[in-house]
């Protein structure tokens, strides 16, 4: 079976950081790919590794930071049903009244194994990802840092219009 694809290139990391602008509310960052469109280059991601701070101890509630990266622009954090979500990571503290559970793990779509060259996580023809952190009682603004380890693909003419059409209809 033919493949829309062919790997280019050797894996290489890209790096990104968002923080917040104001507490509890998304925010967002463009991480940019040089990518040749004229060559129908894309890139396929093998895994997202994220780093945070933990989220607030607040008695009596449930404080989380979520994070994502997608191959779209959002407006906030999306589910798992989102074609374009590429790695997620919510953090939770639970928190009684003077004891605190935490920080877990809730919800992830990622890989944070050691990277293997048959893992994708997705493809992207544009030349762009995003980052996104969002989060819920909170006492001061948070960040997050992103890795995500791609390589290069060259993308078929009808995969590559295929990808590009959805991408910039998300």
């Amino acid at each position: 079976m033919p493949k829309a694809y062919k790997i280019t290139s050797d894996p290489f990391f890209v790096n990104a950081n968002v923080t917040q602008t104001v507490i509890n509310t998304y925010n967002e960052t463009e991480i940019s790919l040089p990518l040749d469109s004229l060559g129908q280059e894309g890139v396929i991601i093998h895994a997202v590794y994220f780093t945070s701070g933990s989220p607030e101890r607040v008695p009596a509630v449930q404080s989380r930071i979520e994070m994502q990266v997608t191959a779209t622009q959002k407006t906030g954090i999306v589910n798992a049903n989102d074609a374009n979500l590429l790695g997620h990571r919510e953090l939770v503290m639970a928190g009684g009244a003077a004891e605190f559970s935490g920080p877990h793990v809730v919800d992830m779509i990622t890989n944070t194994d050691s990277y293997q060259g048959d893992m994708n996580l997705g493809l992207v023809a544009t030349d762009n990802l995003f980052l996104g952190i969002d989060s819920d009682n909170q006492a001061a603004v948070k960040g997050c840092q992103v890795r995500v380890v791609c390589s290069r693909i060259k993308l078929q003419a009808a995969a590559y219009a295929a990808m590009v059409t959805n991408e910039l209809s998300s």
